[in-house]
């Protein structure tokens, strides 16, 4: 199928089936074992947020399935970078098609200098202390407060308080404006997953030989990666979707181990 860069889903066949599967298995485990307002029993911040509760509350372990999901999305990045980002996330599969429907109402911002976009992922590691320490200081899910995964399921039973209900629509309007701008600059699970990105096992590298610069590979990424801009991508930012190696017309890219690449002189 060839890559349509208006089409809102599926232009990756294969990953939007992922996706799909992954959102639905996700609604159906919460509704069904722990309700609407369970969502946090599979959110895999809880690698992070159920030691801090641990050591906060002296409790025994909990939201084992959290940890667990956790642990395999860490995992899986020393393999392939952010893979569980750019497949299984079920919020990545929202806000991919929210930044799409965004593309094809022209509201999307025109995009991030690539060095501008590097450099604002800072602000998902400062989400991601503040989050440490206010569970820490208050001995709660904190991080439940704004989460959009955990509000999407509780609203059919929990209220919305009205500070929620505003971050949640900023959160909305964020995504329609940048593609996947609350994975790139909020979420400090992926913060956590970026840091370790760029030395998985795989990277896409770029073919310079094959490549004409025509600049699709770099439209298509949701992150925002200037591909141009590199042989070897090893942005915190790539969730390892594919979608720049799907979108070349002339094959220039492809994943390869790093290790193998190790010959190509680096300059992201």
């Amino acid at each position: 199928m060839k890559y349509n860069h208006k089409r809102l889903f599926f232009n990756n066949p294969v990953r939007s089936v992922v996706q799909i599967l992954s959102a639905i298995s996700f609604l159906v485990l919460v509704i069904s074992i722990w309700g609407f307002a369970g969502a946090h029993n599979l959110c895999p911040w809880g690698i992070i947020e159920v030691p801090t509760l641990m050591l906060r509350l002296g409790s025994d372990l909990f939201f084992l399935w959290g940890i667990l999901i956790g642990l395999a999305g860490l995992v899986s990045t020393f393999v392939y970078p952010r893979i569980f980002c750019g497949w299984v996330c079920p919020l990545g599969t929202l806000f991919d098609f929210l930044g799409n429907l965004g593309a094809k109402l022209h509201i999307n911002a025109k995009r991030i200098p690539h060095r501008l976009n590097e450099k604002m992922r800072i602000f998902s590691y400062g989400v991601l202390i503040i989050i440490v320490l206010a569970t820490a200081v208050k001995g709660s899910l904190v991080c439940q407060t704004a989460c959009p995964a955990f509000w999407i399921c509780a609203v059919w039973k929990i209220s919305i308080p009205v500070g929620t209900a505003i971050i949640l629509l900023l959160w909305l309007a964020l995504s329609l404006r940048v593609k996947r701008g609350f994975c790139r600059y909020v979420c400090p699970y992926g913060a956590l997953l970026g840091t370790f990105g760029p030395i998985s096992h795989y990277a896409i590298v770029r073919n310079l030989e094959v490549c004409n610069n025509c600049n699709l590979c770099t439209f298509a990424c949701p992150m925002g990666i200037d591909l141009t801009q590199t042989l070897v991508v090893k942005s915190a930012h790539c969730i390892g979707c594919g979608d720049c190696v799907k979108s070349c017309p002339r094959n220039a890219l492809e994943w390869a181990s790093r290790k193998s690449s190790a010959d190509l002189k680096l300059n992201n």
